[in-house]
């Protein structure tokens, strides 16, 4: 005779083991990492932080000395090397060092959009064990809460009830190790692409002529974020003054020690009024030997 011939076995499929809010939760982060990675991984690719055909056509203009060519075909391309070269070039006429700092702070720009986003990677790997252990105490409650009823003192089903829920905290760690991993893996792969552009960005303008570069800018720079100090030039015949000339102060560019022809824009830009529409009395009004109700002062 066999035993137990009157036992009813009850069996689960995987599907019905996971079937909790929290692991439905870590599905959609294991998702979102899936996209995390493979967006990353294409953002930070060579060919897209230094393209080949970008650097080549820089470096021939760069031999040529034909650093306006060189300008240009940056302006009309993406990508971090053609935003670094152009932003010192941009700034070269001010020289070596407003140079450099230009490129360093668009290659700072660069590597922090992309850190930005390995961010996310390193924010699932820590909320995803959470989610899973708070998965877990939820589901112990509800078990407990059922064990206590009268007559439900089966440790067989407090043990499955107990099982059931530990998927949950299996679950978060499951995800949260591979996004862990990940975010180191993709945070060495973009700064060492980004140190590989600033190395090319060095090697361009290591002998760059930045002295008969000084005060010249290139053409179409204007397109751009305006450097510092740089008004537009004025129309033949035109003459205007900076606003502040009126009260003997000097304009910005001859307090930085550059001069340059007259800003026209200056001229139909009226002086600022705090208090638009309301009279202001003077202040330089002789005293009055009668008070604000015209009565004589004694």
């Amino acid at each position: 005779m066999g035993l137990g011939a009157g036992a009813v076995t009850q069996t689960r499929t995987l599907l019905q083991e996971l079937n909790l809010p929290a692991i439905w939760f870590l599905v959609a982060c294991s998702v979102l990492i899936v996209w995390l990675v493979i967006d990353l991984y294409l953002r930070s690719a060579r060919r897209e932080l230094l393209p080949a055909a970008t650097l080549a056509m820089v470096r021939a203009s760069f031999r040529r000395g034909d650093f306006q060519a060189a300008f240009d075909a940056c302006a009309g391309r993406t990508g971090l090397l053609a935003t670094a070269v152009l932003a010192a070039l941009r700034h070269a006429s001010d020289g070596k060092a407003a140079s450099e700092d230009a490129a360093a702070g668009a290659l700072e720009a660069g590597q922090a959009r992309l850190q930005t986003r390995i961010a996310y990677l390193s924010v699932i790997g820590v909320i995803a064990p959470m989610v899973g252990l708070t998965g877990t105490v939820l589901g112990m409650i509800d078990a407990f809460a059922a064990m206590g009823q009268p007559g439900a003192a089966d440790p067989a089903r407090l043990s499955g009830a107990i099982g059931h829920v530990l998927h949950a905290t299996a679950g978060g760690l499951i995800v949260a190790i591979p996004a862990f991993v990940l975010h180191y893996v993709l945070r060495s792969r973009v700064a060492h692409a980004v140190r590989a552009v600033a190395d090319e960005v060095q090697e361009l303008f290591r002998g760059f002529p930045y002295a008969s570069r000084a005060g010249v800018d290139f053409r179409g720079a204007e397109r751009g974020v305006p450097r510092a100090f740089d008004p537009p030039p004025a129309p033949p015949g035109a003459v205007a003054s900076p606003p502040g000339a009126e009260f003997g102060e000097p304009s910005a560019a001859a307090a930085h020690g550059r001069t340059g022809p007259a800003n026209p824009a200056w001229a139909s830009i009226p002086p600022a009024t705090p208090f638009s529409g309301v009279a202001m009395p003077s202040v330089s009004a002789p005293p009055s030997s009668e008070d604000r109700n015209g009565l004589p002062l004694a």
